[in-house]
């Protein structure tokens, strides 16, 4: 039994900048563009960052789960629900699937949402200064005994000390500290970061760069900065096309953006042919890669030059 996604949804409708507002909209299409009902889900994790009047209690999870319905009364046929935020930056989302793969494994949980994305704190939709495209994503997954599931995450990091990316100025902003946000730009490409989480990702599963240039992978890398996508395939040696980011028309989601990628990939087709789908988030202080297996694989066989790969069954 192998971890899948049964759903996936984003939402940047432009009526709201509240976060809570956008992400139950995320969920409710999730939901509805699969055959699992509010009722049938045990878990939900929020990874937004950016959110409306800067609340930090309760939970944003709770605040989304109460207007989505999940699990607030005991009832027969009704699944007990628990909510909580978990809280990693960019690479929040891949965490959380960590987190929920988890879970899945041991039978506690049927079916979780994963719910991101990032609006400015005062649910303004244009705030200069703020670099993130207001909006939410969902991920519905959910255990399959024909999916291959998620494997290890691969982590890296910056060495030493990290400087705040955001923060709120009180003296400047007074008494309206609720709804101001600073937020830094970048100081470091990510790309050596990124890169050094993918090759582990990479060694671990066993791939080499046929499986990119022949679409049996495909690596999902939201861009911190345009262009990154291109880049990042340039600084591995992939095919471009085996490398996705998320479409220029979404801007910056920052913990949506995997979804985004995921979503981009699924629409324009490479995903149809891939064994391993490569999940990639990065900012300057972090990267973090995941790998999916959309299909149980075979055991591993070993290669040309000795390299253990994996094989469709």
């Amino acid at each position: 039994m192998g971890t899948t996604i049964v759903a996936a949804a984003t939402n940047t409708d432009l009526d709201t900048g509240s976060y809570f507002e956008l992400a139950a909209r995320a969920v409710r299409s999730c939901l509805a563009g699969s055959d699992v009902s509010v009722d049938e889900v045990g878990m939900l994790i929020n990874v937004g960052v950016f959110r409306d009047h800067n609340i930090s209690e309760p939970a944003v999870s709770a605040l989304i789960q109460k207007r989505i319905g999940l699990g607030l009364e005991y009832q027969p046929g009704r699944v007990p629900a628990f909510s909580f935020d978990l809280m990693h930056g960019a690479t929040g989302l891949l965490h959380a699937i960590n987190t929920v793969d988890c879970f899945l494994a041991t039978g506690d949980v049927e079916y979780a949402l994963v719910v991101a994305g990032d609006t400015h704190p005062s649910t303004q939709r244009y705030v200069a200064g703020f670099p993130y495209t207001p909006g939410a994503a969902a991920l519905l997954l959910g255990g399959s005994p024909t999916a291959g599931g998620f494997c290890p995450l691969h982590t890296r990091e910056t060495a030493g000390p990290a400087d705040p990316s955001a923060w709120v100025d009180l003296g400047a902003a007074g008494s309206n500290g609720r709804s101001a946000m600073q937020v830094r730009h970048p100081a470091e490409d990510p790309i050596e970061l990124a890169a050094a989480a993918v090759r582990a990702c990479v060694a671990d599963e066993g791939l080499d760069d046929d499986d990119f240039a022949e679409g049996r992978a495909v690596l999902l890398a939201p861009a911190p900065a345009v262009g990154f996508a291109a880049r990042l395939a340039e600084t591995l040696g992939f095919r471009t096309e085996s490398v996705v980011g998320v479409a220029p028309a979404a801007g910056d989601p920052y913990t949506a953006a995997p979804v985004h990628a995921y979503l981009n990939a699924r629409g324009s087709g490479v995903l149809e042919t891939a064994d391993s789908v490569l999940f990639l988030a990065a900012d300057d202080a972090a990267a973090a890669c995941l790998a999916y297996h959309p299909q149980a694989a075979a055991v591993a066989t070993v290669g040309a030059g000795g390299a253990a790969r994996r094989e469709s069954r």
